[in-house]
């Protein structure tokens, strides 16, 4: 993710980094401007709810609930389904970053803290602490395993969920940041190198592709494809899920940073300028739908928006806002 001199080096390092291997430091969080309330006045807001300082992770829990992760607050929040604010709110200490529910639990990468929190949905109760090593990042659930990107050690590891030990330890490089799961493979954006990483979970075997576009970051796996949002480059790749070979591009304005498909085989992508929700029809590759849901800049990579699907609505966090925006997917 992102390295914060402070808070804002670890922000910036985790989900929007340099292109150099070493994640940048970031910048302290407190010196980042924000809107002031007049200017904020000026332009219609999609509805939100307010959150804890920083949100970057976002997560959707079996319930239906969506989980945020507060890095400059150090909290994880629960919104419950259908509410509009938080019941639950989780001290997490570190600088935490990303989220994913998997395997009955809601997972905390800590940046700083160099650990992954395992916690229970109902009860917000930290149940598990994994060590991890420097930098932990991007986390998610498949092949019945939580597996983790440490970008600081260059790492990928696989969690058992029950016992919250790691089982293996795979090399990925320095400068990696998210996994995501597909149907066949674990997939690793390679921020630093501008690459993809294909994990065979039966083997452990890396393959990485050739150098994709400049700063792949968030990634959706759907119909054979890895979707995978460029950052520095601004568009929406597609690679074959299997050969990692470059198929499809659709260019995205305003720094695009998460994806996520849709129950109807859409793609949702974060742009962070605004933040605005773009919608892409993987079939055509083409933009088809697009919503502005706020007046912020886009971060530069000092930290991350992340994105969650849940009750028919798409969740969009705003680390200058301090806040969690929410839409109808459009038609």
């Amino acid at each position: 993710m992102v390295r914060i001199s402070a808070l804002l080096l670890v922000l910036l390092a985790a989900a929007c980094g340099d292109a150099d291997p070493e994640p940048a430091a970031g910048s302290d969080t407190s010196a980042t401007p924000s809107p002031t309330p007049s200017e904020a006045a000026e332009v219609e807001v999609a509805p939100y709810v307010e959150v804890d300082a920083g949100p970057v992770g976002l997560t959707t829990a079996e319930d239906g609930s969506v989980w945020v992760v507060a890095a400059q607050g150090e909290t994880v929040a629960r919104i419950p389904a259908g509410g509009s604010a938080p019941d639950l709110t989780v001290d997490a200490p570190g600088v935490p970053l990303r989220a994913t529910a998997a395997e009955g639990a809601v997972w905390v990468s800590s940046f700083h803290g160099r650990e992954l929190l395992r916690i229970d949905p109902a009860t917000g109760e930290v149940t598990a602490r994994v060590q991890t090593g420097e930098g932990p990042e991007g986390v998610a659930g498949g092949f019945g395993s939580v597996w983790l990107v440490v970008q600081d050690a260059g790492t990928l590891l696989r969690i058992d969920p029950a016992t919250a030990k790691v089982t293996a330890t795979l090399d990925i490089g320095v400068g990696a940041r998210l996994v995501a799961p597909g149907p066949d493979a674990m997939y690793v954006a390679h921020y630093a190198d501008g690459t993809v990483l294909r994990v065979d979970p039966e083997t452990g075997e890396v393959t990485a592709s050739e150098s994709v576009c400049e700063g792949p970051q968030g990634m959706a796996v759907t119909g054979g494809r890895v979707w995978v949002t460029c950052t520095l480059s601004e568009e929406l790749v597609a690679l074959d899920a299997a050969s990692l070979e470059k198929v499809a591009s659709v260019p995205v304005e305003g720094s695009p940073d998460s994806v996520a498909a849709t129950d109807d085989g859409r793609l949702a992508v974060v742009a962070e300028d605004g933040p605005r929700l773009v919608v892409v029809d993987p079939a055509s590759a083409t933009v088809v739908a697009e919503t502005v849901l706020g007046q912020e800049p886009a971060l530069n990579d000092r930290a991350n928006l992340d994105l969650a699907l849940a009750g028919g609505e798409a969740w969009v966090g705003s680390f200058f806002a301090d806040r969690v925006y929410h839409v109808p997917l459009p038609g």
